[in-house]
């Protein structure tokens, strides 16, 4: 489980990353999620999403929730922890 809070530009940092060494890419979607919150995907070299996350549009650190909660959302594509590797 992630460590601390995470600013969006960390967390977007960290999945592409991550996608970048698994060989996958990473799109914003076009439309916006709730609020101020951007979606974005990572999807497999055949274009085929294989998670998403929710970031906040906002400067600064996301709440712990936040940043848990796209932690989890893309365990199951980049391992426990990846956040904090």
């Amino acid at each position: 489980m992630v460590r601390g809070r995470r600013s969006t530009q960390q967390v977007l940092k960290a999945v592409r990353t991550n996608a970048r060494r698994l060989g996958y890419a990473v799109e914003k979607l076009p439309k916006v999620g709730k609020g101020s919150h951007t979606i974005w995907v990572v999807v497999d070299p055949e274009g085929k999403e294989i998670g998403r996350i929710g970031l906040t549009g906002h400067s600064g650190q996301q709440s712990q929730k936040v940043t848990r909660s796209n932690e989890e959302a893309l365990e199951g594509v980049f391992g426990e922890g990846w956040l904090d590797k």
